[in-house]
């Protein structure tokens, strides 16, 4: 069978490389976003997708415009029998899903139809949820609706943020759609329907959204700040300094009802840095000033003064 693989970012990698990798098969071509400018130069960086297609010697196609007759053209020409997408970041028009009926597949890292949509993972994480998985889909016009071929959940640690999950439903997704391409291809995949009455959906992350509002409790605090970790990451002021909070934990401690959120209770070496919260504390473990380096907070303290009773807002 012939495949096509449509992806961009480092957790579509491990896709294709399990794809490649596959004996019965051949991972003809790779679609995937143009070169973007980056760093303070802007120069210009091929994508990760790229940069491994090219290292496994595959031909890669980066088109300005997908949904074309071009793109139709090139899957007749190579022959194309599978569209396999994951995080490629472009929607799949209607003239290519109608010229592959249940030949488009998509790797999307939630239980759907919960948490369909952008960043499903760290939402999972900010809501506070305990199980999350990853779904190999068919591709239909309506957004993360298709039939699931293929369905697994995996755990949420208390101490998991988006880095560790991303990088453990990437390894899942890959093993996984390896085995849908398998099942499609002896004709044996069973596609089953989602119940949309329990469809959930979540808006987009911006880099705002990483404010600290103390005077929520510390636990949606907690999930909020591991949900966005690395990015865009969570802070909060202290006078005019912005300070990046990258890892917390929530704590039992010594703070009064009438202490108000956003203040330091202690901040030395020996107790750590712990904040109070409008119901509960956070010991900040590991946290950024804006111009430097993320550090452990005992060499932050060491560089710059927090003292008790100081107030983050």
């Amino acid at each position: 069978m012939n495949i096509m693989f449509l992806g961009t970012p480092d957790f579509a990698v491990p896709s294709l490389k399990s794809l490649a990798g596959l004996p019965d098969h051949r991972v003809v071509g790779v679609i995937t976003n143009p070169d973007q400018p980056s760093g303070r130069s802007l120069k210009l960086t091929a994508p990760p997708v790229k940069v491994c297609a090219s290292q496994l010697g595959i031909p890669v196609y980066q088109p300005l415009k997908f949904n074309t007759d071009d793109t139709i053209e090139l899957l007749k020409n190579l022959e194309v029998d599978l569209l396999v997408v994951v995080a490629y970041g472009r929607i799949i028009g209607e003239k290519i899903l109608a010229a592959y009926p249940r030949r488009i597949i998509n790797v999307h890292p939630s239980l759907l139809p919960k948490y369909r949509g952008v960043a499903p993972y760290q939402w999972a994480i900010i809501n506070g949820e305990r199980e999350t998985g990853v779904s190999i889909i068919n591709l239909i016009k309506e957004l993360d609706a298709g039939e699931i071929i293929l369905q697994r959940s995996c755990h949420i640690d208390s101490t998991d943020d988006a880095r560790t999950l991303h990088d453990r439903l990437s390894a899942m997704g890959a093993e996984m759609v390896a085995e849908a391409a398998g099942l499609i291809s002896s004709g044996t995949a069973k596609f089953v329907t989602q119940d949309h009455s329990l469809a959930t959906y979540f808006k987009k992350i911006e880099k705002g959204f990483g404010r600290i509002d103390w005077s929520r409790d510390s636990s949606s605090i907690h999930n909020l700040v591991r949900g966005l970790c690395p990015w865009p990451s969570t802070f909060t002021h202290h006078g005019e300094d912005l300070i990046k909070i990258h890892e917390t934990q929530v704590i039992n401690a010594g703070c009064s009802m009438n202490t108000p959120p956003g203040t330091v209770i202690h901040a030395d070496e020996k107790n750590g840095l712990a904040v109070a919260c409008g119901t509960g504390a956070l010991l900040v473990k590991k946290l950024q000033l804006a111009s430097r380096n993320a550090q452990p907070f005992e060499a932050f303290l060491r560089g710059y003064r927090l003292a008790p009773g100081s107030l983050l807002n």
